[in-house]
């Protein structure tokens, strides 16, 4: 009777742990399985989502590898920002407008990282500021305008940190 019930256990021991430990070539197809994949990226689309309703400025891709056109619309219709992602990451020239369709700004990236010309607008059409970036830090002169169009300051900027304030010309 004892060998008897050995014999059970030992055969519902090694039947239970057969059934949990899948093999690697089980698991590696698993991880290529379509319905896997489109439930993660549901996920993170999910994740995406609860993230900008907390902050409706916040611009996510849809998922972390991403590529292709991105689009954000106010709830009139009108764009609020435009742009590219490249493998998840901001690429190339970024656009962002008022609900009123006027520009708000623009802005270049390069792999995730500001890098180039940055303009940022009134309500009103006209420039509230303009400058360079470089490596995702300020570097260069930046001008700085009241609402109808004046230069009110300019300020020498590298690496982020300012070097001094211009005299206005």
């Amino acid at each position: 009777m004892k060998k008897l019930v050995f014999i059970i256990i030992s055969v519902s021991v090694f039947f239970i742990f057969s059934c949990n430990n899948k093999n690697e070539s089980e698991k590696t197809n698993e991880s290529k399985n379509p319905l896997a994949d489109s439930i993660s990226k549901a996920q993170q689309k999910i994740i995406v989502d609860s993230l900008k309703k907390k902050n409706p400025l916040l611009i996510l891709p849809p998922d972390s590898n991403y590529t292709g056109e991105y689009i954000d619309k106010y709830n009139n219709g009108i764009i609020k920002f435009k742009g590219y992602f490249r493998f998840g990451k901001r690429h190339g020239q970024w656009l962002s407008f008022y609900p009123n369709g006027l520009a708000w700004s623009e802005l270049h990236y390069d792999k995730g990282l500001r890098n180039g010309l940055n303009v940022t607008y009134f309500g009103n059409g006209k420039i509230r500021y303009s400058g360079f970036y470089k490596n995702d830090v300020r570097d260069s002169i930046w001008l700085y305008y009241d609402s109808i169009g004046n230069v009110s300051e300019r300020v020498l900027f590298k690496n982020d940190r300012m070097i001094k304030k211009l005299q206005v010309k």
